[in-house]
């Protein structure tokens, strides 16, 4: 039994490197799904970077100008922490669950071919594949250290790291992730790997009835 992301799983995790091929890497069998994802990642990034690096810092500023001797306490600024914490990871919250949305409206008026073919430019991106595996996998990390208030930190290390990687370390560096399949190798558009796929299986077809037309020439002789 598949669920159509297998495609997608081996590009973004090069776990199955070994069974990935240009025709699979343009294999699309779902892409508003894939683009959801797209949108759930994209949506995540932006609102940790906002709910991280804008909101949290102006509100904490906010909530000490509103202090007074008279109403701080030893916990005061704890408790200002804490809440403005809790306010970031709700934005991350907000932006998984509004990312897949605001993706899946921009492809409104697309066919589904042209939606297949923005999944496979995203698959073959590798600013996008190199930022939101960084970000899923610190974000993880942050997420069992403190659920979605650190999962903001990781995501927000993930997207500046990504960022001094692509400006100072991608000339100087070697990857340490290497794609099974080299942007040489890719096939020009996601059709062409249907074209291929309906080659191939014509070719199985003929291949079929020439071999029962034969074998029924020959039981007809005996």
């Amino acid at each position: 039994m598949t669920i159509g992301l297998e495609e997608w799983f081996s590009n973004f995790t090069q776990i199955f490197g070994h069974r990935l091929t240009p025709q699979i890497l343009a294999t699309v069998p779902r892409p508003y799904t894939e683009l959801a994802i797209f949108g759930a990642f994209k949506g995540g990034e932006l609102a940790s970077v906002i709910g991280g690096c804008v909101v949290h810092p102006i509100y904490r500023a906010y909530l000490k100008s509103r202090l007074t001797p008279e109403t701080t306490t030893n916990n005061s600024f704890k408790i200002i922490r804490s809440t403005c914490r809790r306010l970031q990871g709700r934005f991350l919250l907000g932006g998984l669950l509004l990312g897949p949305v605001v993706a899946l409206l921009c492809v409104t008026n697309r066919t589904s071919d042209e939606v297949k073919e923005l999944c496979y430019r995203i698959r073959c991106s590798e600013r996008n594949l190199v930022t939101d595996r960084l970000s899923f996998c610190l974000g993880f990390v942050g997420w069992y250290w403190k659920r979605f208030q650190g999962a903001v930190d990781g995501i927000n290390i993930a997207v500046l790291y990504a960022l001094f990687y692509f400006t100072v370390l991608r000339d100087r560096t070697l990857p340490l992730l290497v794609d099974k399949v080299k942007p040489e190798e890719r096939l020009p558009t996601a059709k062409d790997s249907e074209q291929m796929k309906s080659v191939f299986h014509g070719f199985l077809y003929r291949r079929k009835t020439d071999f029962e037309k034969s074998k029924g020439e020959r039981t007809e002789q005996n």
